[in-house]
């Protein structure tokens, strides 16, 4: 009926749209755990650790008092190692920056963070015992 219309006052030639299954786009849509998960391992990446040393997770937590879902980051040693070892002696300072850079980005208008949390593996006292 509006094309009818604006066919009748003369405003517009007739042109049918293209039918949307022709519109391709390359963007891909990510989930809010996957924004913080990359802007995480960003974070790592830039001290030079990799996933053979780290593996990281972010999950949802719950919910704050404001209803915004909480997020945080579970991060896991997999492999013991003098880098991994310095970046454990530096983690006031990792975390500081991982927060700033939180904070500087618009995630914090959808979800909250609670901050990274850390595992070892089970088998903890080997690795280290080997290390000194």
């Amino acid at each position: 009926m509006t094309q009818e219309v604006i066919k009748h006052l003369g405003l517009k030639s007739e042109v049918k749209p293209q039918p949307t299954e022709d519109i391709n786009s390359e963007l891909k849509p990510t989930s809010i755990s996957d924004d913080y998960h990359e802007m995480i391992k960003d974070c790592f990446d830039m001290l030079g650790l990799g996933p053979d040393q780290i593996r990281i997770m972010v999950r949802s937590v719950g919910l704050n008092p404001a209803g915004l879902e909480i997020y945080a980051a579970f991060v896991k040693v997999v492999r013991w190692d003098a880098s991994v070892v310095d970046m454990l002696g530096m983690m006031p300072t990792i975390e500081k920056k991982i927060d700033r850079r939180v904070r500087q980005s618009s995630m914090l208008r959808y979800s909250a963070f609670a901050g990274l949390w850390f595992r070892s593996p089970a088998d903890v006292n080997a690795p280290l015992a080997t290390m000194h």
